[in-house]
């Protein structure tokens, strides 16, 4: 069980990273891919400050897919968390990271929108006498 921050520079935001675990060994090639996976979700989330990943192994024999992971995103304006459980930790991220890539393109899309909403409706205004 660990809790290791990991924080990169890039563009001049800093997003710190905090992986752990409980009944799994995170390898440093887990860690450093959970790393490379949620950087790729900055492109899309400019405000994301903080990603909590935790790995979590189900001990039930019954349980096909038993490695679990859960992320938290933390936001300027609030936070985005989703769920999956894999074969492996690896496979569990990887859906984790889409159902997060997701969740955050539809908050930008509603954002934009709005915004795009907002700028018609005074265009409209204005144009009217």
């Amino acid at each position: 069980m660990g809790g290791e921050k990991m924080g990169g520079e890039r563009g001049g935001t800093r997003m710190d990273v905090v992986v752990r675990s409980h009944h799994v060994e995170v390898t440093p090639s887990l860690r450093a891919m959970a790393r490379r996976k949620l950087g790729r979700l900055e492109r899309v989330a400019h405000d994301l400050t903080r990603a909590e990943v935790d790995f979590a192994d189900q001990r039930n024999p019954r349980i096909a897919d038993h490695a679990r992971c859960s992320v938290i995103l933390h936001l300027r304006d609030g936070r985005v968390t989703a769920r999956a459980a894999g074969p492996v930790p690896e496979v569990a991220l990887d859906l984790v990271i889409d159902k997060l890539r997701h969740q955050v393109e539809r908050r930008k899309d509603r954002r934009v929108s709005r915004a795009h909403d907002a700028r018609r409706s005074d265009r409209r205004g204005r144009a009217q006498p």
